[in-house]
């Protein structure tokens, strides 16, 4: 930055006033400087935001689906941390960058956090068939941190049943959730919430 009155970058060529200064935080490219008008991006110049915004929108769609369980003081958490552009997208991460940006210690409630986050930008298996309802199970309470609210299991059960590309035969969602529910050990269930989660898995 220059001595001048004005902040400005001399890479650029630009002088900022002192209330635009704050809010550049990207600059051009030394092909964009002086290629001018015949400058072209590359399509993948920005991949890694496209990968970033999609994920922070999966998280989005998530705590805003009434059928996914969260609770109101979870989601209360999950919408301020969607307020920064900057999300981890890693486990360890995610907890430090939860502690110090929103100044969370409980871990109880990172991991919670996290089991949203992981959730909501599951991969989707890749069409190999489908293994049972059962194996299903373990799988999504695998991804979701091993306690899932049993109709938001239900729903994404169906949906991996979809994606197995397995037959469907006509029947709907309600009738294969009907199915997916038959099939929940009664060692899965809990008597004291709504819950489905893996056996051994603390509360």
């Amino acid at each position: 930055m220059s001595r001048s009155r004005s902040p400005s970058w001399l890479s650029i060529c630009r002088v900022f006033g002192w209330g635009e200064w704050e809010s550049h935080t990207t600059c051009m490219s030394e092909n964009q400087k002086y290629q001018g008008n015949l400058y072209q991006a590359k399509e993948n110049t920005n991949k890694g935001q496209v990968k970033q915004d999609s994920w922070v929108e999966n998280i989005g769609q998530k705590i805003e689906d009434p059928n996914s369980g969260i609770t109101p003081q979870l989601k209360t958490l999950m919408q301020s941390l969607l307020g920064f552009d900057n999300i981890p997208r890693k486990q360890k991460p995610f907890g430090n960058f939860v502690k110090n940006s929103l100044k969370i210690w409980d871990q109880s409630k990172i991991d919670g956090m996290w089991a949203v986050v992981a959730s909501a930008n599951i991969k989707p298996a890749p069409a190999l068939g489908w293994a049972g309802w059962k194996r299903a199970l373990d799988d999504e309470l695998t991804a979701s941190g091993g306690e899932v609210e049993w109709k938001s299991l239900r729903s994404s059960l169906v949906k991996r049943y979809r994606a197995s590309g397995a037959k469907v035969n006509g029947s709907s969602d309600d009738e294969l959730g009907l199915e997916a529910l038959a099939c929940i050990p009664e060692s899965y269930c809990c008597t004291d919430s709504p819950s489905v989660k893996l056996p051994g898995k603390s509360s």
